[in-house]
């Protein structure tokens, strides 16, 4: 897997790096996300726990795509912004909802 970068952004008041991708991958599919973190890690000297992969496109018929790659500079940023953890603490929210109706009654 050959990963490029083609731009870096960063976003001091988000605390946090804003990468775009290209990758060139051999074999028939798309990398995953966890392969594609673990190899950008690797390359471009990120920590595994504060970077998360925002998106991941494939170019149809090629075997490249394009990626953005969030890099959080403090934990407590990456837990306030984080897309995949606002969307799992939305989704407990609610969940307890019909617990907390159940109980009043």
């Amino acid at each position: 897997m050959e990963i490029k970068v083609d731009d870096q952004k960063e976003n001091k008041l988000l605390h946090r790096k804003e990468i775009q991708l290209t990758v060139e991958y051999s074999g028939n599919r798309t990398p995953s996300r966890e392969e594609l973190k673990e190899e950008a890690c690797k390359k471009l000297s990120l920590h595994p726990e504060l970077t998360e992969i925002i998106y991941i496109d494939q170019l149809f018929g090629s075997n490249s795509c394009n990626a953005l790659i969030h890099s959080y500079l403090k934990k407590e940023a990456m837990e306030a912004l984080s897309p995949s953890r606002q969307k799992a603490a939305k989704e407990a929210k609610q969940k307890a909802e019909p617990a907390k109706e159940e109980a009043k009654k």
